[in-house]
């Protein structure tokens, strides 16, 4: 399956996922965010309640809960395929799993992948990553902004997924 085909194929398996799940249909983006720091995921979670996103929490309790979010304890590759980009610490060892379906990460800038993973650059559509510098509510959730913003533009994203892939392949 060639790049448009994924990404045609992500929008039509998106509002499956939103109708099985009963996610709003307003909201563009489907996202996971998967954090061992339970503290900082509490905090973050209030925060990302404002925006327009449909969001997938990897937990085994809940935190906080708004309509556009649910709770799962885990994912499955048929579902995880369909996910636009992910949110996590350093205690995502599954990483590389998720770049392998095209789902940009965003991740520490001092993540076990940094060898692999550059900030993305939409100036010159080059790399393949969102990254926070700090371990704070306010510098993941800025990293979260930057890439809703990049997401508006579909020649950007489509690079930037396109780079993700070719990490892989």
């Amino acid at each position: 399956m060639g790049l448009t085909e994924i990404l045609i194929e992500k929008k039509r398996q998106t509002e499956s996922i939103k109708n099985k799940f009963k996610l709003l249909k307003k909201n563009k983006i489907l996202w996971i965010i998967v954090m061992d720091n339970k503290e900082l995921l509490w905090d973050l979670l209030k925060w990302l309640s404002v925006l327009p996103i449909d969001l997938i929490v990897l937990s085994k309790e809940e935190f906080w809960k708004y309509d556009s979010m649910i709770y799962l304890n885990e994912v499955n590759d048929n579902l995880l395929f369909w996910i636009d980009f992910i949110v996590c610490d350093n205690c995502m060892w599954r990483l590389w799993d998720y770049l392998k379906k095209g789902i940009v990460p965003i991740v520490s800038k001092d993540n076990y992948l940094n060898n692999i993973l550059n900030e993305f650059n939409p100036v010159k559509s080059e790399w393949n990553a969102f990254f926070y510098n700090e371990d704070n509510v306010w510098s993941i959730f800025y990293a979260i902004i930057r890439y809703i913003e990049n997401h508006k533009f579909p020649y950007d994203n489509r690079n930037l997924v396109k780079n993700v892939i070719d990490i892989y392949y």
